[in-house]
């Protein structure tokens, strides 16, 4: 059955105010470089919902959106500031978005968009302009003898406008999550004590990346009966080089997924909505696939179809 329709009216991203060569700043490690396929990553010393409300605020200065037009914030990191409030709410108030607002936390990390995507899908029956922010500073998180991190991850921030104006048909949606996969990929939190690094096993989650990224495309795929060739766009998470090499790979579309992993580096949740951006004017153009896997282990997928203008 057809799902919800919606527009992505525009997509705002803010950067880590530090660029960083990894070729100059690590030479000894280009081998690793030319697998990841990451050449820059960004770094910031603002928190993330500084970066958030960075990339929220440059969203209103570059599209017609107002901040009392908002019915909806939500926000995705896994970068949180505070326990409490939620991260959500103190971006309404460093916003000056309307207090009339839903404002809720995704604590989600590289499929949270999509995640946040399809909640965001569902709740144009009531709201009618929803900004789906995400932002993370992995950066801060890295051990930085770990070079298994410290070369794929980037800080970054983004804003989309979803209006509830009719342009993108959702087709069909999967979702996947096994958290017997926990300790692939995570962060302890920190005490008084102590700074816990993230910690990430490359081979068990590229591993997982394999088996199930492409099985979980192809089912969604088969319940509209739609085969790889039909997509015209596919935004997938900008793990790595390796990763986004298996998937077209398996998926025997060689050359079709959109990268900018080369100049961004691996951006955690922001990594599609950058995708998104850079492609903004040619949404129109076929069916889109949009795949966000990573940390959970959690998988997110989602068809969307141009709907022809309305008259």
């Amino acid at each position: 059955m057809p799902g919800s329709s919606f527009s992505i009216r525009a997509v705002s991203v803010e950067f880590g105010e530090t660029e960083i060569s990894l070729r100059k700043h690590f030479p000894a490690y280009l081998r690793t470089i030319e697998k990841t396929g990451i050449e820059t990553v960004f770094q910031t010393k603002r928190t993330a919902v500084e970066l958030a409300a960075s990339a929220l605020n440059r969203l209103f200065g570059e599209s017609d959106l107002r901040r009392d037009e908002v019915d909806c914030v939500i926000y995705v990191t896994q970068s949180p500031n505070y326990f409490l409030p939620s991260g959500a709410c103190i971006l309404q108030d460093m916003c000056d978005i309307s207090r009339s607002a839903m404002a809720f936390d995704v604590g989600q990390g590289c499929s949270g968009f999509v995640q946040a995507l399809s909640i965001a899908a569902a709740l144009t029956k009531n709201f009618v302009n929803t900004v789906i922010v995400c932002a993370d500073n992995y950066r801060s998180k890295l051990d930085p003898k770990d070079h298994s991190t410290s070369l794929l991850f980037s800080d970054a921030a983004s804003a989309v406008w979803i209006s509830s104006e009719s342009g993108l048909l959702v087709r069909a949606e999967s979702h996947f999550t096994d958290g017997s996969g926990k300790d692939f990929l995570f962060q302890a939190v920190a005490t008084c004590e102590s700074h816990e690094y993230l910690h990430m096993s490359g081979a068990d989650v590229l591993l997982f990346t394999k088996n199930q990224v492409p099985k979980e495309i192809r089912e969604v795929l088969s319940t509209i009966r739609l085969t790889p060739s039909d997509i015209s766009k596919w935004f997938v998470h900008q793990a790595s080089k390796l990763v986004l090499d298996v998937i077209e790979n398996r998926m025997s579309i060689h050359g079709r997924l959109e990268r900018n992993l080369d100049r961004v580096g691996n951006s955690v949740s922001s990594s599609i909505p950058i995708l998104l951006k850079e492609q903004i004017n040619h949404l129109d153009e076929g069916p889109l696939l949009l795949c966000g896997f990573g940390v959970g282990l959690s998988i997110a997928t989602m068809i969307l179809e141009p709907l022809p203008p309305t008259s």
